[in-house]
């Protein structure tokens, strides 16, 4: 009851004094981002010659890097720690942030500088890709582990809230200087000012990262290791800190491939909602004729349902499983994506029904699939592999729904008003697929889709065994000696001591699989 409840809050309140300096860091990852759509109008012209294709394409050099910079940064933090990847992340992001504010542009009138500015646009959102890889996964990995099991998906959802904050501190501060300066000077150079600003909250951020603590579940891990009694490692065939990066990365998707393809088509709602909606949507609105009040309006307004109802959602998700809702989520979007969109493109300067689709259609759908992806993702691989395994997955999916988005929602223009909406169709048809693939397939039990908390994960009951609540890290040194479906009491036992042939009985008993690694 109410005492419940505030234990609850100051549990969140302690998760967010200890590590507040990575939910501002995600805050900058996200404002930056938003800076980026938000000003597209202003950046085609100084540095893809009025090309609204070309400008969204810049865009997506972001997400070519996001694979790469997954992969590098989720291996230093499952070779190094959790908190050593961070540092390096925050650091990159700003790097590539501030440095795109500093460029110079064609409109200099110097072609030499043009083309160098461009270049160096290009390379510094390759940076910044890089960077927020490693920063949304290792976020993602870290809040996971050290967050109190019964509400770890209200505590994944401080990462909603903070990129639904970073989102609207773009928003904010774009509107704020050009109602300062006026729409002439942001054409011709405080457009840079956005970007320049980041440097602000981002060294805060760097600051309050110094002594930030390890997670205890890479701790343990790490120790189990070093001490040859990692099951994890014996599993995949190496000793996971000994071996190259490279073929940590083969073996690590050779052993979760199938749960990879999972979790990132779940993402694909996730994805084209974020950025072919939000972001492109906006960029839509100005270049249809809608003022920047109203657009500002109608951003507000989607965002801020996002964050009243991110807390909601995140204790649904808490009490019936994460995966029942990014399935609800899918759904809606693959229903009302199009419908929604039809709305906008009937009257795109319309305010009232532009706010009744983008600004709170979205929201709500956006609530769902925005606020507890991140755990749905954790969830899926073990500590051992955990960082490298979700970087990879993530920042593959996102780079592939996300980064062309925009280029599919501006392209799809030229042969259907229509198109984005369909897009939004087959990314929701495309999640509600691989949600129920998973299901389907760890009810055959050829997967394992819980690594962190068994239950709630779909309405309690995906394979699992009857009343098992066991989170599969809490005892993470016998997950792979005691059956998967082990109930609570037996594995609390099966911790103290733990022989081969209690596994066997338990697995047999059960009739269930171990624990995929």
């Amino acid at each position: 009851g109410r005492a419940a409840a505030m234990g609850t809050g100051s549990e969140l309140l302690g998760l967010i004094r200890s590590y507040w300096s990575l939910l501002l860091g995600n805050v900058v990852e996200w404002y930056e981002f938003a800076v980026y759509g938000y000003l597209a109008v202003y950046l085609e012209q100084h540095f893809f010659r009025g090309s609204k294709i070309g400008v969204w394409l810049g865009f997506g050099v972001t997400f070519l890097a996001r694979p790469l910079g997954g992969v590098l940064i989720g291996v230093i933090g499952d070779r190094f720690g959790r908190s050593k990847a961070v540092n390096i992340s925050i650091v990159g992001m700003l790097v590539g942030t501030v440095g795109q504010g500093l460029v110079p542009t064609y409109s200099s009138g110097n072609e030499t500088l043009g083309h160098i500015g461009f270049v160096l646009l290009i390379i510094l959102r390759f940076v910044q890709g890089l960077s927020a890889a490693g920063e949304i996964g290792t976020i993602s990995t870290y809040l996971t582990e050290v967050a109190s099991h019964h509400l770890l998906c209200r505590g994944i959802a401080l990462i909603a809230i903070t990129c639904n904050l970073g989102i609207l501190a773009a928003q904010f501060v774009v509107y704020a200087i050009t109602r300062a300066l006026g729409e002439e000077a942001v054409k011709a150079w405080a457009w840079r000012l956005p970007f320049v600003l980041a440097l602000i909250p981002g060294l805060i951020a760097i600051w309050g990262r110094r002594g930030i603590p390890e997670s205890h579940m890479f701790l343990e891990q790490q120790k189990e290791e070093q001490s040859g009694a990692s099951a994890e490692s014996q599993e995949v065939g190496f000793e996971v800190r000994q071996v190259s990066s490279i073929r940590r990365v083969k073996t690590i998707v050779s052993a979760h491939w199938l749960n990879m393809l999972i979790g990132g088509g779940a993402l694909a709602s996730t994805a084209i909602l974020q950025y072919g909606g939000f972001v492109w949507g906006q960029s839509f609105l100005v270049h249809a004729g809608m003022t920047a009040d109203d657009t500002m309006l109608v951003g507000l307004c989607s965002r801020v349902v996002m964050l009243i109802l991110a807390m909601p959602v995140a204790w649904l998700a808490d009490v019936v499983g994460v995966a029942w809702v990014m399935l609800i989520g899918s759904l809606g979007f693959m229903l009302g994506g199009l419908p929604l969109w039809s709305m906008v493109q009937r009257n795109p300067d319309d305010l009232n029904q532009v706010m009744l689709s983008l600004g709170v259609g979205f929201g709500v759908l956006g609530s769902m699939l925005l606020t507890v992806p991140f755990y749905f993702i954790v969830e899926l691989f073990p500590t051992a592999v955990r960082n490298t395994a979700v970087c990879i997955c993530f920042n593959v999916s996102l780079s592939i729904f996300g980064g062309l988005a925009p280029i599919m929602a501006q392209a799809s223009l030229s042969w259907s008003p229509l198109g984005p909406g369909i897009m939004y169709a087959v990314g929701g048809c495309i999640s509600v697929l691989s949600i129920l693939l998973g299901l389907f397939l760890q009810s055959r039990n050829v997967v394992q889709l819980t690594h962190v908390r068994k239950e709630p994960y779909f309405v309690q009951s995906c394979g699992a065994a009857r009343g098992a609540k066991l989170s599969c890290d809490e005892s993470e040194s016998v997950a792979q000696k005691v059956d998967s479906s082990t109930t609570r009491d037996e594995s609390e036992a099966a911790v103290q001591q733990v022989d081969s042939s209690a596994s066997t009985e338990a697995s047999s008993s059960q009739g269930t699989s171990p624990v995929q690694v």
